[in-house]
C-alpha cells in the first residue's frame, strides 16, 4: 500500500501485503536540504503496483485542501510522444484534483515509462488491462465506493473501452479522444514521415516506430481495427474537444442511462508540439472546468 510522504524534502515509499499476485515497491527519493519549502507542496507517492511479474508504475495523489471524497480517479495518458508533450498538464490535473479531495492515480502502461515490458510488444488488450488493474488498485488501497476515468487521445478511447468492460464506472472525462483508429495510425505515421524528413534526412522511414516511441505490429494492428462506437459506460459522462467530430459524438448525446456532455474549448492541444517541453501548454481554464464537473458528478 502506499504511504504518504513525509515532507517537502523526501519521499518514502514502504512495503506491505497486497493481494498475492500484486507487488509493492520500496525506495526513497532526498532532495537537497537547501530546497525551499513550499507551503502549497503536495504529496505524490510513486509506488508498483499489479502483477508482479510485469508490475506497473504509477503516482498516487492522495486528496489535500478540501475532505476526501468517496470517489478515486484515474488518468489515462495517451501514446507516445502526445503523452510526453502532454505531461505537464495531465500532472496539473492529478493536483488540481487531489485538492479537490480526490485520490488521483497516475500510471504508465506496459511497455511504456516505468513499467514492466517492452515496447514492441505493446497492444490495445494488454493496456485495457492495465487500466482495469488501475482501477482495482485505487479502490482497494483507498477502500473508495468508485470510480472516474480521465483520459486524453487514446487514453480516452482506452478508457471508454475499459469502463465498459469493468462496470461501476461513476464517470469519465473524454478529452479529445480517438474516435477512428485507422485514422489515427494514419496521423501518428505521418507525423513520423514528416520529422523523418525535417530532421534526419536519408533515415529510413520504419513502420516499428512513432517519433521515438515503439509501434509494435500488435499495436498497429490493434488501432487500425479501432473505432470508438456506443456511449461509455458510465452515469456521467464529458466529452471535451477542440475540433467539430463526425458526428459520433453527437449521437451519444441523450443515450441513457448515460448523461452526456459536450463542451468545446478554444484549441489547446497539449500533446502536439510546442518548441521544447518547457513551453508546453496548460490550459488552465480546461483544466478548471474539468475539475469542477467531476467535483459535482462525484460528490
Amino acid at each position: 500500500m502506499w504511504s504518504d510522504a513525509r515532507d517537502d524534502r523526501s519521499l518514502e515509499i514502504t512495503i506491505t501485503p497486497g493481494r498475492s499476485e500484486g507487488v509493492r515497491g520500496t525506495f526513497s527519493l532526498t532532495l537537497p536540504a537547501s530546497r525551499p519549502r513550499r507551503e502549497d507542496r503536495q504529496t505524490v507517492n510513486p509506488f508498483f503496483f499489479g502483477d508482479s511479474a510485469r508490475p506497473l508504475f504509477g503516482f498516487h495523489h492522495p486528496p489535500s485542501g478540501l475532505p476526501p471524497r468517496r470517489w478515486g480517479v484515474v488518468i489515462c495518458n495517451p501514446f507516445g510522444q502526445e503523452c510526453l508533450r502532454a505531461h505537464r498538464s495531465l500532472r496539473e490535473i492529478a493536483a488540481r484534483l487531489s485538492k479537490n479531495g480526490f485520490h488521483v492515480l497516475r500510471f504508465d502502461y506496459q511497455g511504456t515509462g516505468d513499467s514492466a515490458g517492452e515496447g514492441n510488444e505493446a497492444g490495445v488488450e494488454a493496456w485495457l488491462g492495465d487500466v482495469a488493474a488501475a482501477m482495482a488498485e485505487i479502490r482497494e488501497a483507498s477502500g473508495l465506493a468508485g470510480v472516474a476515468l480521465v483520459g486524453l487521445r487514446l487514453g480516452a478511447t482506452l478508457a471508454t473501452l475499459a469502463a465498459r468492460r469493468a462496470g461501476g464506472v461513476e464517470a469519465i472525462v473524454l478529452w479529445d479522444p480517438v474516435l477512428d483508429g485507422a485514422a489515427y495510425l494514419g496521423e501518428v505515421r505521418a507525423a513520423h514521415r514528416a520529422w523523418l524528413a525535417d530532421r534526419a534526412r536519408g533515415a529510413a522511414i520504419r513502420d516499428d516506430e512513432a517519433l521515438g516511441f515503439p509501434l509494435s505490429a500488435l499495436l498497429a494492428a490493434d488501432l487500425a481495427s479501432l473505432r470508438l462506437n456506443g456511449a461509455p459506460a458510465a452515469r456521467r459522462v464529458l466529452v471535451v474537444s477542440s475540433d467539430e467530430d463526425d458526428g459520433t459524438l453527437a449521437a451519444w448525446s441523450g443515450a441513457a442511462p448515460t448523461s452526456v456532455e459536450r463542451r468545446r474549448f478554444p484549441p489547446a492541444p497539449v500533446w502536439l508540439h510546442a518548441e521544447g517541453m518547457e513551453r508546453s501548454l496548460v490550459p488552465g481554464e480546461l483544466l478548471d472546468f474539468v475539475t469542477a464537473w467531476l467535483g459535482s458528478a462525484c460528490p
